[in-house]
């Protein structure tokens, strides 16, 4: 029988089950993506079998969604986490890692733990077709995200969350099918102001801009392609764009081919207590800054080599 989202219903609920058993067996987050919520509609029978069974097993089910209408449905079942991604990726393995990225910044998955993930082709509703099996302990990039999310104040932690999923956002979707490149300076604005010049009128000045406003964000992504940094404060108020950074001179550890933008980008980071976030115009990679070292680099549309059981 076929399922009216587009994949086989016999295939949909095999791929669900024998992720939950795996889930419950050696997992501590089953992680789950759905479109349009078929795919959570089918884990519920599941869940609801296994009522009152999972006692000592501690495993936490979250549910992602791209789909805002899914979100609100979602958001009122009682028996899962529900997680709003805020972009549609193009491979599977970009979409686990946007989803582990929120698990981290929800502080809902830690070092050693173990993700069972059940998703399909991105952006085809109900063609669920992989289980993927995500070790936190080996996987060097999702490591260090965790040390760096981790080494936040919570106030900050969701300021640079949100900033990032800008960022990932002007890497995938950009201009034109095309990355567009900007930088985002997070935290310590005061003394940021005053290594830094604007290069434009600020089109923020005198306005109430904080970055959790949808309204904000689009005016962001317009405005990403001009010269200079975005400053925003440590609780999310977006002070300035079009900034030049103008950071005192030192030295930098940084690896080789990085261009102006990330230098300074470190270089304000390692004289000030913020967070520097840029997006590479060239290859849409997104490079995070701390303490004047470059802490992670997410290539959001690299098709990378992560543990795929394909479920075919």
């Amino acid at each position: 029988m076929k399922s009216k989202y587009g994949g086989s219903m016999d295939k949909i609920e095999s791929i669900v089950k024998h992720g939950f058993s795996l889930a419950r067996e050696i997992g501590d987050v089953l992680l789950v993506f759905t479109e349009t919520g078929r795919t959570y509609k089918v884990l519920k029978k599941y869940l609801n079998k296994e009522c009152g069974k999972n006692e000592g097993k501690n495993l936490k089910v979250v549910v992602t969604t791209p789909n805002e209408d899914t979100y609100s449905y979602l958001k009122n079942e009682k028996e899962i986490i529900p997680i709003l991604l805020k972009y549609r990726n193009k491979y599977k393995s970009a979409m686990i890692k946007q989803a582990m990225i929120k698990l981290f910044e929800n502080s809902l998955v830690k070092e050693r733990d173990t993700v069972v993930a059940i998703l399909g082709t991105p952006r085809a509703s109900g063609n669920i077709d992989t289980i993927s099996l995500i070790e936190v302990s080996s996987n060097d990039f999702l490591l260090r995200f965790y040390r760096f999310i981790n080494s936040l104040e919570s106030i900050k932690r969701l300021v640079v969350s949100e900033v990032l999923d800008i960022a990932m956002e002007l890497s995938i979707e950009g201009k034109e099918g095309k990355p567009v490149g900007a930088m985002f300076v997070v935290g310590d604005s005061e003394k940021v102001l005053k290594m830094s010049s604007q290069l434009i009128l600020n089109p923020f000045k005198g306005h109430d801009a904080i970055i959790f406003d949808k309204r904000v964000r689009g005016t962001i992504k317009e405005l990403a392609g001009i010269d200079g940094a975005f400053i925003i404060g440590d609780r999310g108020e977006v002070i300035s764009a079009g900034r030049y950074l103008e950071p005192l001179s030192c030295t930098l550890n940084l690896p080789l081919g990085l261009g102006a933008r990330h230098y300074t980008a470190a270089a304000i980071s390692k004289h000030t207590e913020a967070v520097a976030i840029t997006v590479s115009d060239s290859g849409g990679i997104v490079r995070i800054f701390k303490d004047g070292e470059m802490v992670v680099e997410i290539d959001p549309n690299r098709l990378d080599r992560e543990c795929f059981i394909p479920c075919i």
